[in-house]
């Protein structure tokens, strides 16, 4: 039988929970691995990006056991477990005998993670890590393309990650770009004042003002996706990977919530 044990060796031979450790270790903060154990079979299983109320209902509606999400469903700690806002879909998972794992900054920084899948979206063929968790693994990619218009590149990006709330700023061709899965905004500017990376054109989700302005002034282009978007895709093709090496009898899916593509 296949079981919750034999799920997470199979979820960890693409994206090692140590990888969230070290993370951790770095002054980052992840809760992922196992959030909800109700049993220890495995017959079903919902990819999506989020615990929600609608991912929950779309797990039974399925037939699913277990749901796998990439955000933690349990992220901050909480005090107390009631049909509130923002424990409801936590709660309705565990009365609904469902398992829930979560597979956040591991999958991030991953050999074939989030991170690297949306480099590789955006048209990298090679890329260089910019910010080095150990040997192998890190956040931040670096790559070249052949040079293109900022509103035409833009437009490519709108058909492959399937969005049109995708928005740039900037004038410059794109020619060598550094992006950033999910809120990197932070690591973007740094890794830009710091001249680690002299990319003409930044791509990353979350940019609060002060720093697209600084970014600007840096006369970089700037590529802001919905942080749903920008991850949405990388966490796609990690399930079809996973999906793959399933056991036959084992039924897999993936529900993306269209209301923040």
């Amino acid at each position: 039988m296949f079981n919750l044990e034999k799920l997470v060796q199979l979820l960890e031979n693409y994206a090692p929970l140590e990888l969230s450790r070290k993370m951790i270790e770095k002054g980052d903060y992840d809760n992922s691995g196992v959030i909800v154990n109700n049993h220890d079979y495995v017959k079903g299983v919902l990819f999506t990006l989020d615990l929600t109320e609608i991912a929950v209902d779309k797990a039974l509606e399925l037939g699913c056991d277990t749901i796998i999400t990439h955000h933690p469903a349990i992220y901050n700690p909480i005090k107390s477990l009631g049909e509130t806002q923002d424990t409801f879909a936590l709660l309705k998972a565990v009365k609904s005998n469902l398992n829930v794992l979560s597979m956040h900054l591991n999958l991030d920084v991953a050999d074939c993670g989030i991170d690297f899948e949306l480099a590789k979206g955006l048209g990298a063929k090679q890329t260089r890590i910019l910010d080095y968790l150990d040997e192998t693994h890190g956040y931040g990619r670096e790559f070249s393309v052949e040079k293109i218009a900022l509103d035409e590149f833009v437009k490519k990006v709108k058909k492959v990650f399937g969005s049109d709330k995708i928005i740039a700023y900037g004038c410059e061709n794109v020619c060598k770009i550094a992006s950033f899965c999910g809120g990197g905004s932070s690591r973007a500017l740094s890794e830009v004042a710091n001249k680690t990376t002299n990319a003409d054109t930044i791509v990353t989700s979350d940019i609060p003002h002060h720093v697209l302005l600084a970014l600007v002034n840096m006369k970089r282009n700037v590529i802001i996706l919905p942080h749903y978007v920008s991850e949405n895709y990388g966490f796609n093709k990690f399930y079809a990977c996973v999906a793959g090496q399933l056991p036959k009898d084992v039924k897999a899916h993936y529900f993306t919530d269209k209301r923040f593509m």
